[in-house]
């Protein structure tokens, strides 16, 4: 053995072995699981839970249940009379709506129905109001259940356990989107009263209210939102509520309602507003009141300026 022969001998005894690589089926076999586990917790977060969760069925509108209630009539000519006389009051509210008044108004597509005192038929006028305005084919109407003290709507469409109005104003995790309840009437929906809360004219009257708001509008030109309010001289949240609208219905019982309890409530509201006033409760023959049932009807209205 020569020099050369020797020295690489003695090289190759010096050097350490290098293990040979593992097979490149064993590097997947080890590597790969871990790989797709990751990628299926990417997707599973990535998926929105929405998107597995079935649309709800519409909610059933009782119509003997809201007349059993008194908040609608029965299907006669009394019954004729008021979808007729419902018609005439809402033609104003909606070219106000669609800016086709005497003056612009601001977020006239908020209509409130409201009264002096209790017991003036505004539930009745708030619920036949919707159901008129949702049988305009330009648009959708969310009725919403602001009584909160009563909750009339809410009860009898026995929506007492589903989350309303308080539950968003009250939670800031909530969504406006999430309390409103789709219902079998064409374009009719409507947003329950939800729990009581003990600072209900606070909540009103803060800040999330105008955010509120503006989400149940849905930021479409095509939805109305109306109101069923709490007498203005009843609560403290009545007349807050009243200042976010454009419109105000204010319903007067015919020979219940004292004349400066309505100058009362009408000095409370704004004088940018387009405010209504109905005459309900008349008892004048039939023939001079066009409007007249054994229901509290109404049998005469006025609009004005303020």
């Amino acid at each position: 053995m020569n020099i050369v022969e020797k020295a690489a001998e003695k090289l190759k005894t010096l050097q350490p072995e290098r293990p040979l690589p593992p097979p490149v089926e064993e590097t997947m076999s080890r590597h790969t699981p871990h790989t797709v586990e990751r990628l299926q917790e990417r997707m599973r977060v990535a998926e929105p839970e929405s998107a597995a969760a079935p649309a709800a069925p519409p909610w059933h509108v009782d119509e003997r249940a809201l007349q059993r209630a008194g908040l609608l009539p029965g299907e006669d000519e009394a019954g004729g009379r008021l979808a007729d006389e419902v018609r005439r009051v809402k033609r104003p509210l909606l070219d106000n709506a669609n800016s086709k008044g005497a003056k612009p108004i601001t977020h006239g597509r908020r209509i409130v129905v409201t009264s002096a005192v209790p017991g003036e038929g505004k539930t009745l006028t708030a619920m036949n109001l919707a159901l008129s305005l949702a049988r305009e084919p330009d648009f959708e109407v969310l009725l919403v259940d602001a009584d909160i003290p009563k909750s009339d709507i809410t009860r009898v469409l026995g929506l007492q356990e589903h989350a309303g109005l308080m539950e968003v104003l009250a939670d800031e995790r909530r969504r406006p989107t999430d309390v409103i309840v789709r219902t079998d009437v064409p374009n009719l929906l409507v947003v329950p009263a939800g729990k009581r809360h003990p600072l209900t004219a606070e909540l009103f009257g803060g800040r999330r209210m105008q955010y509120v708001l503006e989400e149940l509008g849905g930021h479409d030109r095509r939805r109305l939102l109306v109101f069923d309010s709490s007498p203005l001289l009843a609560t403290p949240e009545s007349p807050i509520l009243a200042s976010h609208m454009g419109q105000v219905l204010m319903v007067v019982g015919a020979g219940r309602t004292r004349q400066h309890e309505v100058a009362q409530a009408l000095e409370g509201l704004g004088e940018s507003q387009y405010v209504g006033l109905i005459l309900n409760m008349s008892r004048l023959p039939a023939i001079e009141n066009h409007y007249y049932s054994h229901y509290s009807h109404y049998s005469h209205y006025q609009f004005q300026d303020r």
